[in-house]
């Protein structure tokens, strides 16, 4: 005879991690739900093509955020050769910059689980509004094609090849 087991997961994270991700997943949410109410909110999404574009935008977003820490830890560093120049104000620009990368990270995270959502909708749950393939073919949507005048005149059954 088999024991059942239950599997424990040991969390080994500090409090103020997990404080920081319980922080992080509500201000995600509350991004989402933002985006989906504001008056300019996005139209849903229908295919790969439209998330990749929307991921592709978002790490733009990113990236340019990366790229101002990345200046402001440049502009920090060349204090350090020389006591005249402020570390304060290099600081604050990486303060700063931060804040604008996490505004930027956060932003993408909610379009990109609104995104997941409208492809899951899209990809498992039939639209009412556009028939199946079967029920256009057994309702008569389509016609058998039939060749065509010139195709006889031409001597040809297809006119692709000229």
């Amino acid at each position: 005879m088999r024991e059942e087991y239950e599997q424990l997961e040991l969390d080994t994270r500090s409090e103020l991690d997990k404080a920081i991700t319980d922080l992080t997943n509500d201000a995600i949410q509350t991004a989402r739900d933002m985006i989906l109410r504001c008056g300019e909110a996005p139209k849903p999404v229908h295919n790969r093509h439209e998330a990749y574009g929307i991921a592709a935008e978002q790490m733009n977003n990113i990236s340019v955020s990366i790229k101002e820490i990345k200046n402001s830890i440049g502009i920090l560093l060349g204090t350090l050769g020389d006591p005249n120049y402020s570390a304060v104000e290099a600081t604050s620009s990486i303060v700063n910059s931060s804040a604008h990368a996490a505004a930027a990270l956060i932003r993408a995270a909610a379009e990109m689980y609104r995104t997941l959502n409208d492809l899951y909708i899209a990809d498992n749950i039939p639209r009412s509004d556009q028939p199946m393939m079967d029920d256009m073919e057994t309702a008569g949507c389509f016609a058998e094609v039939e060749p065509s005048d010139t195709d006889n005149e031409n001597g040809t059954e297809d006119n692709c090849n000229g």
